[in-house]
């Protein structure tokens, strides 16, 4: 059983704003396109039994060009949504800093778990991935899915058993690339690849 998990594609800049996700859900730029349609010669030869993605446009648009080659429609999961930024969406690190000082101390201390104000805290944000992943588990499939940033870097802690706030040790390019081995013998995981991107 193999795991491919994808950070979306490149992304629009602008107002993009959602009532329904309470954040901008920007839609994937032109070079957006281009990284996405890389990923249909990665994905040849490949089996993918489903594909999940998050409740925002830009993940269902980087996976569209595979999803169609394969004859398959992606599942959207709010498991697989970006953390939850709260009030501080939009923010510069000036505004942040003044409008949330401890927020802004904890990010930059980045030795210990904090909750974004009306948002999320890693641990809450790592109870979601945990839920997908056992759910997932039990349905002993190769699937793929596409998330974001935040989410994916908290996902290699959940694999490597480490604290949330370590999340930030990690880099993950756009339409970057893991794939992820379940171990039966060990009851674990073996990460294959990580942030591996398609040229």
């Amino acid at each position: 059983m193999k795991w491919h998990i994808i950070r979306h594609a490149d992304k629009e800049k602008g107002d993009f704003y959602s009532p329904v996700l309470r954040h901008q859900n920007m839609p994937i730029s032109k070079k957006g396109h281009t990284e996405a349609q890389k990923l249909l010669s990665y994905f040849e030869g490949r089996p993918v039994n489903r594909i999940y993605v998050s409740q925002y446009l830009r993940t269902s648009q980087t996976i569209e060009y595979v999803a169609q080659n394969a004859g398959l429609f992606s599942i959207v999961d709010s498991r697989l949504n970006e953390i939850d930024i709260g009030l501080t969406d939009g923010l510069s690190d000036q505004e942040l800093q003044q409008k949330f000082p401890d927020v802004w101390n904890a990010f930059q201390a980045r030795d210990r778990d904090f909750k974004f104000p009306e948002g999320e805290s890693g641990e809450e944000a790592l109870s979601r991935i945990e839920s997908f992943f056992n759910e997932m588990l039990q349905n002993n499939e190769d699937i793929v899915l596409v998330s974001h940033d935040g989410l994916i870097r908290l996902m290699m802690c959940f694999l490597l058993g480490l604290p949330v706030y370590r999340r930030w040790e990690f880099q993950v390019d756009t339409c970057g690339i893991m794939e992820i081995e379940c171990d039966p013998a060990h009851a674990g995981w073996k990460i294959c690849r990580f942030n591996q991107k398609c040229v």
